[in-house]
Order: structure tokens, then C-alpha cells, then sequence
């Protein structure tokens, strides 16, 4: 007597380090707003990891002179088992002629289900644990190994992972396993992750996002806008705006702020002062 999950489809681009288009993706999305709690879905945390986790790696890496690759899972979620019964109606441009009153069961996790995340996570860590990997008790997306090869740090954000060992050998070995297991995609030395990117030396890493601060001065209309050697003034106070001055769009502001605030955390804690002062206000 279960009602199927609707479906569509989501196009998305997918923009590189530069802001530039790289990719075109087609995914199939459940409407997982549907779902009835206890009967097609129970748990659905999923661990992310923290960007502080990834700087340490990044860190580590710039002290040990560790060796930084990157790796991304193509349709992650599809990996997941399901363990409840779960079914969708057929996918737009797939119906089956003939047949338009059947429903597609599913096996496996689907892009759009509350339990989906989850299902991956558990699958992945299952996985890796087998591997010789353990999971650090401070951030359950850090994993690491110690072998006659060397060290092995893994750093996993959903479908991004980040490999960083002193051994080439070790590296490669890792990558063999996942690829044995999922469907993978080597992207070769880490340059950029979680819209960040990275340039490596002999014991430095550099972060940067040059590209997300140009898109955001452009959006906001300061693309043209006159640099200063100091991110705020320091003897500036900020007030309550009266009624006799023109207020600010609402939404839009708190975007600028929310935009300057991620830019902080990542890459610029030089403007972290400033951009609480306007926070605060």
C-alpha cells in the first residue's frame, strides 16, 4: 500500500578554479520531502568533515613534505544500500511504453532521499575501515593508516577525498582499492577542493580563491572599487541607520555578509574583525 516517490531530473554546471564552466551534470533526484518518517526513512546524519580538519592535513602535509592527491566519487549516493522499500515512479524520458502504471524499486541510495548521505557514509567508511584505515575520534571524516610504506591520511567531504601520504606507492595503493570498489575519478595532485585552491611546494601549501572573491566583488558591484592596504577602519563606528536614511536591502546585505564570512574561514582571516563588525550591527 506504499505511494511511490516522484522524481526529476536537476541540470547543473559545474564551474574549476577559474570560475569557468568544466562540466554539464544530469542527475535524477527523488522527492524525498515525501518520505514518511519510520516507514521509508529512520536515520539520516551523515558526518561532514570540518574545514579546520582539512587545514591541519593541509598542514601536516606542508610540515612532512606529505605528497597531496585528490580523488571524487562519481554518483556517490548511488552506493549506498537501502535498507527500507523504497519505490519511485519512472524517470521522465525512461517510461516504459506500455507499462506507464509500474514503479521502479530501489536497491540502492538515490540523489534526493533523507537517508541517502547516510547510506554512503556508511558504506564508505565500511569500506575503508577494511582498507586498515581508522577513524580519528576528533573528526569522523579523517581516516589514517600506517603501513611499511608510510603514513596515510584520508580526508573525505561526501564525494570529494583528499589522499595525503610521504609514499607514491601508498597513494597509488589506495587509489587502486577505491577504484576497485567505486567508480572513481583520479584527478592527480590536489589544486583545488571545497572552493579552494591549492598550490604546493617543497614544505609550503598555499589556499587561495581568487576566483569566488572576483565573482563576489562583481555581484555586489564593487568589482571597480579601489583596494586598501587595511580591511577596515579602524576608527569607524557603526550605527543604527535613522529613518531619514535610505535602508539597505535587507536580503542583500546579509548575503554580502554570509559570502564575506565563508571568504574568512577559509582563506582570509585577515578580514575576520571586519567582517564581524558588520555581523554584529
Amino acid at each position: 500500500n506504499k505511494k511511490p516517490i516522484r522524481c526529476k531530473w536537476i541540470f547543473k554546471k559545474k564551474t574549476g578554479p577559474d570560475g569557468n564552466v568544466c562540466s554539464y551534470k544530469a542527475r535524477l533526484a527523488a522527492h524525498g520531502y515525501a518520505q514518511k518518517f519510520g516507514v521509508e526513512y529512520d536515520e539520516t546524519f551523515s558526518p561532514v568533515v570540518r574545514f579546520e580538519s582539512v587545514r591541519a592535513v593541509l598542514a601536516l602535509a606542508a610540515k612532512h613534505n606529505l605528497q597531496l592527491h585528490h580523488m571524487d566519487v562519481a554518483t556517490a549516493f548511488l552506493n549506498g544500500e537501502l535498507s527500507e522499500e523504497i519505490y519511485l515512479t519512472q524517470p521522465e524520458g525512461f517510461v516504459s511504453e506500455g507499462n506507464e502504471n509500474l514503479v521502479c524499486k530501489l536497491s540502492k541510495s538515490l540523489y534526493g532521499l533523507k537517508q541517502s548521505p547516510k547510506c554512503w557514509n556508511t558504506a564508505l567508511d565500511g569500506h575503508l575501515k577494511q582498507l586498515g584505515f581508522k577513524q580519528s575520534k576528533n573528526d569522523a571524516c579523517i581516516y589514517t593508516r600506517v603501513s611499511n610504506k608510510g603514513l596515510c591520511i584520508i580526508a573525505v567531504c561526501v564525494d570529494d577525498i583528499i589522499i595525503a601520504s610521504d609514499c607514491l606507492d601508498e597513494i597509488n595503493e589506495v587509489k587502486s582499492c577505491l577504484s576497485a570498489k567505486y567508480k572513481m575519478k583520479d584527478l592527480g595532485k590536489l589544486s583545488y577542493f571545497l572552493g579552494v585552491s591549492v598550490m604546493q611546494t617543497k614544505n609550503e601549501v598555499f589556499l587561495e580563491q581568487c576566483a569566488y572573491t572576483k565573482a563576489l566583488l562583481s555581484r555586489f558591484g564593487m568589482d571597480n572599487a579601489n583596494s586598501v592596504a587595511t580591511p577596515v577602519d579602524v576608527n569607524a563606528d557603526l550605527v543604527t541607520t535613522s529613518d531619514e536614511v535610505e535602508k539597505c536591502d535587507k536580503d542583500l546585505y546579509q548575503s554580502a555578509v554570509g559570502s564575506l564570512l565563508y571568504l574568512s574561514t577559509r582563506t582570509r582571516p585577515d578580514i575576520t574583525f571586519a567582517v564581524n563588525n558588520v555581523l554584529l550591527s
